[in-house]
């Protein structure tokens, strides 16, 4: 394990949580000159922590955020209390962060279980959930519900001895905020499409909302607070969102464990010490593209490395509980020096050098290791977790010395391409049995930034599906899709491409359409023909707003809504 920088463990705080380290030498045998030099050191390095934001300016004292959220779930179930089926205790938007979210709350006399559904404009989009355990005090999280409408909720229980009791109840809610974008369905085949239950097409932009929508390009669900980048479903059922104290501040300082209801369960504060924009006009932020979660429950997050003169290449792994930094990787320690000090393919952003610009990370579980993205060196790598040590690069082979060389993977076929600008690099399920390989999906944007066929830079954005022999270092096109769609479809930033399980589609994101003015989500089958099942065109949003990625997410899961209650 390396060495934990000083600039990126101070980068990082959570709510009550803060870092110090200070630097301390003494030497018991040092001779008076050698004490009074020392001395001298330990003054300058106390002058520097002094100067440090996080050590001069730590965040203010305010109440946890855990503990207001216990004080308005204590006054919900009293103001509920006595509710029935028949006079339902009925809170739109109980937590102030899901305005298309209802909490319903009634007793029955007797034990029943429930069950309930949000009537959808057509019959197709009504979004149900049943549980199947009965009880007397029921607290059902409602989601799914439409903006700007009169909806219709029907609730039923039914006793243990068949006995069942009914009521509707039609639930108003507010207009969309400004920023949400118009959505356009070009096309949507339900029959092929892999939408499941309660399933909605997530888009998550590089700022203000994030939102979901049906086949039929209603919006179901959002949140009110803004979002960028980060917003993905964990293992327990919960939401990782990266979001703000408030919509106008001026860094995303949060990051939430949240649930579709609103509900937190846990709240990180970020320094804005080494948040940078990705833009100019765009707000700071220190996670800047993408986490992901260990076995362990742990969190990995691409961060800047705060020290000064590079951004964007580096992570850190963070614990879930304390969000204690246990581990950094700097990507500089596994590349030449000349890979970021002689770096010039992209101008400096806020004088910071974006040598590498890391834009996803994917653990595997198979052999402890994490697979990476970097736009600006049209690089794709796998490193392992533990040492450190690079197993391979899917990189265009021109500009890399020996050193380098012998991690390069050697392109198969007459139509390899080596991917260039690509994002969102994931793991396939295994499809040819082999343990030596390994199936990767990419959405290569198609531009020679750092290195790459100059020729075909530019022409179109694909995602593509890549088959990796570990043992041999070799690497072939198994299937890709966008160079047909052309130019018309080409992203130079941003973008997705995301395997559906049920039924093998793939959901790609050419999120920068048109130089950022309009992102276009589409669907298509993971086959030669690649036929497409969905398509929807997001347009007027602000600056920044566009479709960073798109998701796939089911709004009721097994895990957090059967467990969903108010704290007693």
């Amino acid at each position: 394990m390396k060495k934990i920088t000083v600039g990126v463990v101070v980068a990082i705080a959570l709510i009550g949580v803060f870092l110090f380290f200070q630097n301390t030498k003494t030497e018991e045998a040092q001779q008076d000159s050698d004490k009074a030099t020392e001395k001298n050191k330990q003054s300058e390095t106390d002058k520097k922590d002094k100067d440090d934001p996080a050590y001069k300016y730590p965040p203010e004292k305010i109440p946890s955020l855990l503990d207001e959220q216990k004080k308005l779930e204590a006054s919900i179930l009293s103001d509920s209390e006595g509710s029935t089926l028949d006079d339902p205790y009925v809170k739109l938007d109980p937590y102030n962060r899901s305005p298309l979210a209802a909490l319903v709350i009634f007793n029955t006399d007797k034990p029943a279980k429930v069950s309930f559904t949000v009537h959808g404009k057509e019959d197709k989009a009504d979004i149900s959930k049943s549980f199947e355990y009965y009880k007397k005090q029921h607290e059902l999280p409602v989601l799914g519900l439409y903006p700007d409408y009169s909806n219709t909720l029907e609730i039923k229980a039914e006793t243990k001895s068949g006995e069942t009791m009914t009521k509707t109840l039609t639930i108003t809610t507010d207009e969309l905020p400004d920023y949400i974008p118009d959505i356009t369905i070009k096309t949507a085949d339900t029959t092929k499409m892999d939408i499941q239950d309660t399933e909605l097409t997530f888009a998550i932009p590089s700022t203000k909302f994030v939102y979901g929508f049906d086949a039929n390009g209603d919006i179901r669900w959002y949140g009110s607070g803004y979002n960028s980048h980060v917003f993905q479903e964990l293992n327990n059922g919960h939401l990782l969102y990266l979001g703000k104290d408030d919509n106008s501040g001026t860094a995303y300082n949060r990051l939430f464990e949240t649930d579709y209801m609103g509900k937190l369960y846990n709240a990180f504060k970020i320094s804005k010490k080494a948040a940078h924009a990705e833009a100019k006009g765009m707000e700071s932020t220190l996670i800047h593209h993408d986490a992901a979660e260990l076995p362990s429950g742990n969190l990995i997050l691409t961060v800047n490395d705060g020290e000064g003169e590079y951004m964007e290449d580096t992570m850190i792994e963070i614990d879930r509980e304390t969000g204690d930094v246990v581990k950094q990787i700097d990507l500089k320690n596994m590349f030449p020096e000349q890979a970021y000090q002689d770096y010039d393919s992209t101008e400096a952003k806020e004088g910071l050098t974006d040598w590498f610009h890391q834009n996803s990370v994917v653990y595997d579980k198979h052999d402890n290791s994490i697979i990476i993205s970097g736009r600006n060196s049209d690089t794709v790598m796998k490193i392992d977790y533990e040492s450190e040590e690079i197993k391979w690069m899917l990189a265009y082979p021109e500009g890399w010395n020996d050193d380098m060389q012998q991690h390069l993977l050697e392109g198969q076929g007459e139509d390899f391409k080596y991917p260039g600008g690509q994002h969102d690099a994931n793991i396939l399920p295994d499809f040819d049995n082999n343990p030596d390989t390994l199936d990767l999906l990419l959405y290569d944007n198609n531009v020679a930034v750092t290195r790459g066929d100059e020729d075909l830079s530019k022409q179109f954005s694909a995602a593509t599906h890549y088959r990796i022999n570990e043992k041999t270092k070799e690497a072939e096109v198994i299937w890709t899709y966008g160079k047909e769609r052309g130019e018309a479809f080409f992203t130079n930033i941003i973008g997705s491409a995301r395997y559906q399980q049920n039924t093998g589609n793939v959901l790609v994101d050419f999120g920068h359409v048109d130089s950022g003015d309009q992102s276009n989500i589409v669907e298509v089958t993971h086959h030669e023909d690649s036929k497409v099942v969905f398509e929807a065109e997001i347009t007027n949003f602000p600056k920044g707003a566009w479709v960073y990625r798109s998701v796939r997410y089911p709004l009721y899961t097994d895990t957090w809504e059967n467990t969903f209650k108010l704290s007693e």
